[in-house]
């Protein structure tokens, strides 16, 4: 039996190859990217529009709390 060797891969290079069909790997990294930055822009503004909440909330009750001037 003969032995067959196995290649390894030296270095790997993103980006369009004028020469392939594909567009290689950025056909799978493009998306991805852009489904994290709207996943993160998302859940950021999540959070900024809470902690505005929470201070509205609490500026109504106090309001409702403190009593006005009688008349």
């Amino acid at each position: 039996m003969r032995k067959i060797r196995k290649g390894k891969v030296l270095r790997l290079k993103q980006g369009y190859n004028p020469n392939s069909s594909s567009m290689g790997s950025i056909v799978f990294a493009l998306p991805a990217a852009l489904l994290v930055v709207t996943s993160v822009f998302g859940l950021a503004s999540g959070i900024i529009i809470s902690a505005f909440m929470k201070d509205e909330n609490k500026k109504h009750a106090k309001k409702e709390l403190t009593p006005g001037p009688e008349q």
